[in-house]
């Protein structure tokens, strides 16, 4: 249970949970303006928020009511703050040098409020409530920021020294792979480098993408200052390991080959990898150009299109991007400088509308899916590289951040990142004073000139796309049809960034056609995203969702979409694929026109395939021969769109032995994600609907597709790429099975593809309808399940089958998908055996019941918005301290009789389903949507009866179901007790991937007899909640909560000891034979490596035959002396009996010959009997073979004695 500290309890108060109207309005009359330039600015209607630092002071601010109260959350050990000895956590601070937070965004008072203390005396005195004098905390002094810091200003050198010292003393974080040694080297400081120099020489390598690009950076950077050799070594093994981790032109963050994770990449490491790559190529490293060249053009098509994505895909609408635009500008400032006359380069260009993009973040600080800290380093580091570029906007840019620079700052010199979640520490935080230092130019990456080290390389003039992709690339806003632009320098982050925009564009008065035209002429690509989706109607938020915004504006629609400017035409041809409904002839039309264009833009190509995607069979029968060859087009978006464009006709009679040959050859030859796996759902549909002979060419292509794949199981630089491999021919096998008769051919040829397994791919088999089975696998899957799969599934889970059978587990899902025993039913009831499923035992849900609803005492009570489930300890009402006891009457003093389902919603009795439910949920999964009869008054619902229970069956198991919603979310916690022992408790409400299981107990064994005497007094216990998110708080209280319990019963299917010895004939297993062909050099020969596999016929050996006990374990038989007292490590059994038949005393342990098979693990362990001094030995391999083990690795030895 959740027990809350004292200061949480009476930080506010009972009155302000549900926030009367006197306490809001305090809250709402704290900002003197209704909006702040950052979306982060604390909620003054908020409970609680923390401040995790102010700054070096070395102390945690929470911020409580009424807004905004002070109060001190921690103490950090060592700081000013902790050497006063006075200053404690739960201290409320009236004032800071006589200042209370008001008006403002308090992070940025606060921020001014140590600002003026470092430009003074370094004084800061706190007003502590209780305490008579104020409490004197002393800082350091450090003078103002100038007009132009971080350059020519003391107080930003001061900062930028601290930070140094920090790094350059042992035994400090020196960053994420030593990222903190870019700082030091951007500090132009020869002290610093000769730090670097010596950290450069000794660095271990790094083989995790994240570590080669954050410390390949620093490396390459010091190599090109000091030409010291024994880096460049390091260099070069930095770009070997860049080599070895690599696929389909980037990476993943710990260099392995994902499959749909990021559709294969996570671009937050790989970028930096290019990064590196390209100073590693300027450093004379040999980069092979396939490693160079296809990592520099998959990433640099990101550049102006978009935000850098999550992974391989294209680029990503929205103002939160986590840092990869920052990081993207310095891969492209990195091919700059490596490329003669870098500067007027296409990479300048790339750099310099990544680096911008900073600007119109910004706002949106702080914003990521795992912490937006990392988004801030490099964010800030990139707006750094537009110092002499945009120089108003840099100034607006910094002295608006400065607040956060400065609360970021930690006592020790070293720096943190405020409100950045898992990156507020010093491993991230000392990459974040690069926003000081990028201006310098002391980095190559930065602006720096060549060194005598450098060794440039012509890159190519047009790496990728068209002259008209260029456009993407311009620093400058859209030439209007009067051919003048915007002049776009004058722009601030009040009135400009990303949410400022969108909050003017999207208010109450729609923008005039003249507005849009001017946001969709901007230089931003998401501004003009956001203008486009408004010509049709729509509101684009600050990461692409969509809302209602006005009327279709096809004047403008049609405008934009001939516009002279391919930036123009992409916006509106992509805000048109989130309104497939206006394509009309003429839009149709003009996408043809751009396919058809030798000189289009690439990036426009990709939507304008798109958009013909959604064109009729009619419409797309024409540009047949037009389309099919994009399906070999160089640019992988532009294959993914072309499969889109040809959907409409690809069973279509009247081309389908065009399309669909085409189609399949790229699925032959194709092993990225992010251009398809298998088929497209939109082309498995067409076939599962079209005509019986397009299904009949179908099938012939796809099982060519299957039995010929093309894909390579190494990547070109050795990384093993065979996960992704079988991830494709699983697509290609699961494309196969949508195909009416596709199941029937991809039985044979999968069964010769693997024939060791029973049957490849069963999920396919076992989920398809086998009414449209052909002749020959209706007669073979039965039997498979019934003498196979199921020997097997036991064998494999047997003893959590004996667990869960004998009532020994617990769990607040009950049965499921995860329930080992619901996955044997499974197969049994696949098999036509269709009695072992969960059934009514006891159905509770319209039961009458005793019950009270309650309030916490006001020190219990908790505000609604810091508790994602309100289940807690509390104390209960007098009198009912033992309400759940089974001695009770019928009826406790203060409770009422209901009939269940209890429900509440926003105070009122549920007219409708709650916690996601929909009218659906009313059984046998979910019981959610079920009518409520009783009103849940208050907080917390007491609720017990007493039942008579019908007969227990022998060979049954039991549980208790939970009625308040099986979507993730759902419920509120919950203490179920039986006859007055608890048997269940559960204090959170369903996470993530518990969705559809069912909720409630198992009525585990030492509750059976309480079952059994068919008296239950059956109580439970449960809150209400105010929203229905499994991890987020609630913004505003929603108080809900829905309730009820039933029995159910499930007949245990067949899963004994025979079933266990039948799988010892059915599942390979692993052998010392096995282990010795691993080579993780070679995986081919590694996944080809036989298993051993028993035919199910004994052999007796008279030497093993009978029974034997453990005496010791050795490395080998030599190893052994029956003279020495030898010690075992847990062995797996102590003694062994070997019988006739094959069978032991033990079930999971069977024999034949000289094999003992180990039916958990399923090993095939080798025996040798030996006679050793006129004694009977046994030796008997322990085991633990697999992919893990070095190469030579040999397994131990049991010795066992008659």
């Amino acid at each position: 249970m959740i027990k809350f500290s004292i200061k949480t309890k009476l930080s506010i108060g009972v009155l302000a949970i549900l926030f009367p109207s006197s306490f809001l309005a305090t809250a709402q009359s704290f900002y003197k303006e209704a909006n702040g330039i950052f979306s982060t600015r604390p909620d003054a209607t908020k409970s609680l928020q923390n401040i995790k630092r102010f700054g070096p002071v070395g102390m945690g601010i929470d911020l409580i009511q009424p807004a905004f109260t002070m109060r001190i959350s921690h103490i950090e050990e060592g700081s000013p703050a902790a050497a006063t000895g006075k200053l404690s956590e739960g201290q409320v601070i009236d004032s800071i040098n006589g200042k209370k937070l008001a008006d403002i965004d308090p992070r940025i008072q606060l921020g001014n409020i140590l600002a003026e203390a470092e430009a003074s005396d370094g004084i800061l005195r706190f007003a502590i409530r209780g305490i008579v004098d104020p409490v004197t905390v002393k800082v350091p002094v450090l003078g103002a920021y100038s007009k132009t810091w971080p350059l020519n200003c003391p107080k930003s050198d001061k900062i930028v020294r601290q930070v140094a010292d920090y790094l350059s003393s042992p035994d400090t974080q020196k960053g994420l792979a030593g990222i903190g040694m870019l700082f030091l080297l951007s500090t132009g400081d020869a002290r610093d480098l000769e730090v670097v120099r010596q950290w450069a020489r000794d660095v271990k390598p790094h083989r995790y993408p994240w570590y080669i690009g954050y410390g390949g950076i620093p490396l390459a950077e010091c190599y090109l200052r000091t030409g010291d050799p024994k880096i460049l070594d390091n260099i070069q093994i930095g770009v070997e390991n860049a080599d070895k981790s690599q696929h389909n032109d980037g990476w993943a963050g710990r260099g392995s080959a994902l499959t749909s994770y990021g559709q294969g990449h996570l671009n937050a490491a790989g970028t930096h990898v290019v990064t590196f790559l390209m100073l590693a190529k300027e450093c004379g490293a040999d980069v092979p150009d396939r490693l160079l060249l296809r990592s520099l053009r998959h990433f640099y098509r990101y550049a102006g299109r978009g935000n850098n994505p999550y992974g391989d895909d294209r680029p990503e609408v929205g103002f939160v991007d986590n840092g990869k635009n920052g990081k993207l500008a310095f891969a492209m400032a990195a091919a700059a400088a490596l490329t003669p006359d870098g500067e007027n380069s296409v990479y300048a260009k790339a750099r310099d509308v990544c680096a911008i993009q900073s600007f119109y973040t910004t706002s949106f600080m702080l914003h990521g899916h795992t912490g937006g800290g990392i988004g801030e380093i490099w964010r800030s580091a990139a707006m750094g590289l537009m110092f002499d570029k945009k120089p108003k906007q840099y100034r607006d840019f910094m002295d608006n951040r400065k607040w956060h620079y400065d609360l970021s700052r930690r006592f020790d010199g070293s720096f943190g990142i405020l409100g950045g979640g898992g990156y507020d520490k010093e491993q991230w935080g000392v990459a974040y004073p690069l926003a000081y230092t990028i201006p310098r130019k002391n980095l190559r990456i930065a602006g720096a000139p060549r060194s005598k080290f450098s060794r440039p390389y012509q890159l190519p003039g047009q790496l990728w796309g068209t002259k008209a992709d260029n456009d993407f690339l311009s620093f400058e806003a859209v030439p209007g049809l009067d051919g003048l632009q915007q002049d776009l320098s004058a722009e601030t982050l009040a009135e400009d960034s990303g949410m400022a925009f969108i909050r003017r564009f999207h208010g109450k008065e729609q923008p005039t056609d003249e507005q849009i035209r001017r946001y969709i002429h901007h230089q931003e690509h998401n501004i003009r995203n956001i203008a486009a989706f408004k010509a049709l109607g729509i509101n684009s938020g600050y990461i692409g969702w969509k809302s209602g915004g006005g009327k279709v504006r096809m004047n403008l629609v049609m405008e934009f979409l001939q516009h002279s400017d391919a930036r123009v035409r992409r916006a509106m041809f992509g805000a048109i694929l989130g309104k497939t409904d206006i394509i009309n002839s003429e839009i149709f039309a003009l996408a043809i026109k751009a396919v058809k264009d030798p000189e289009e833009s690439w990036w426009v190509k990709d939507a304008a395939l798109q958009i013909i995607g959604r064109g009729t069979a009619d419409q797309v029968l024409p540009h047949v021969d037009t389309l099919l060859p994009y399906l070999k087009h160089e640019e992988d978006w532009l294959k993914n769109a072309a499969i889109t464009a040809l959907t409409p006709v690809v069973a279509d009679q009247r081309c389908y032995e065009r399309v669909l040959p085409a189609v399949g050859d790229l699925v032959r030859n194709n092993q990225r994600v992010s251009i398809t796996r298998g088929l497209t759902g939109g082309i498995r549909a067409k076939l599962k609907a079209a005509d019986p002979k397009v299904q009949k060419l179908a099938t012939k292509i796809l099982e060519y597709t299957f039995t010929s794949y093309s894909g390579a199981k190494t990547a070109p630089g050795g990384l093993d790429t065979t996960s992704t491999y079988e991830y494709h021919l699983d697509g290609i096998a699961e494309s196969l099975a949508m195909v009416p008769g596709g199941l029937d051919v991809l039985y044979q040829i999968a069964r010769q593809r693997q024939p060791e397994e029973i049957l490849p791919y069963k999920e396919l088999f076992l989920n398809a309808d086998s009414s449209g089975f052909g002749q020959v696998l209706k007669q073979a899957i039965n039997p498979i399940i019934v003498d196979e799969l199921i020997p097997e599934y036991v064998g494999r889970n047997r003893e959590r089958l004996r667990q869960l059978a004998g009532g020994e587990i617990q769990s607040g899902f009950p049965g499921g998908s995860r329930d080992a025993i619901d996955g044997l039913v499974a197969l049994y009831d696949r098999a036509g055996d269709k009695e072992y499923g969960w059934k009514m035992f006891m159905d509770l849900r319209n039961a009458k019941w005793n019950y009270h609803s309650f309030d916490p005492i006001a020190s219990e009570q908790v505000p609604f918005d810091q508790l994602i489930t309100r289940y807690r300890k509390v104390t209960m009402p007098e009198g009912m301290e033992k309400w759940y006891e089974a001695h009770h009457a019928k009826k406790l003093k203060g409770f009422k009789q209901g009939n269940s389902p209890f429900g509440h919603y926003m105070g009122k009795i549920p007219n409708g389903p709650i916690h996601k439910c929909g009218s659906g949920c009313i059984g046998p999964n979910c019981f959610g949507g079920t009518k409520v009869n009783t009103f849940w008054e208050k907080e917390v619902l007491l609720m017990r009866q007493n039942f008579k229970i019908p007969p227990v069956k022998p060979g049954y198991r039991y549980r208790i179901r939970v009625n308040d919603g099986n979507h993730v979310g759902a419920g509120g916690g919950h203490i179920i007790y039986i006859n007055g022992k608890q048997l269940i408790e559960v204090t959170t409400c369903n996470g993530r991937g518990s969705g559809g299981l069912p909720k409630g107990a198992y009525i585990t064994e030492e509750f059976m007899d309480d079952l059994r005497s068919g008296n239950l007094c059956i109580a439970a216990m449960t809150f209400l909640r105010n929203n229905d998110k499994y991890k987020v708080k609630p913004s505003s209280p929603v108080p809900q909560g829905k309730f009820s319990i039933h029995i159910e019963e499930q007949k245990l299917p067949p899963m004994g000891d025979a079933l266990v010895f039948k799988s010892a004939s059915i599942v390979p297993m692993l052998s010392s034979q096995w282990q010795d062909a691993q080579d993780p050099e070679d995986r081919e020969k590694s996944v080809s490596a036989e298993k051993f596999r028993w035919d199910g016929r004994f052999e007796n050996n008279p030497k093993i035959a009978g029974s034997w006990k453990v005496i010791a374990q050795v490395p080998t038989v030599a190893d052994f002396d029956p003279n020495k007292k030898n010690r075992v490590n847990r062995p797996p059994f102590s003694s062994i009996s070997f019988k006739d038949g094959g069978s032991t005393d033990n079930p999971v342990w069977a024999w034949s010959g000289d094999i003992l098979m180990d039916l958990t693990k399923f090993q095939a362990l080798k025996m040798k009997p030996r006679n050793i001094g006129g004694k009977d030995y046994l030796f008997v391999e322990v085991g633990g073979f697999g992919t893990r083990n070095k190469p030579g690795w040999k397994t131990q030895l049991l010795v066992l004695a008659r």
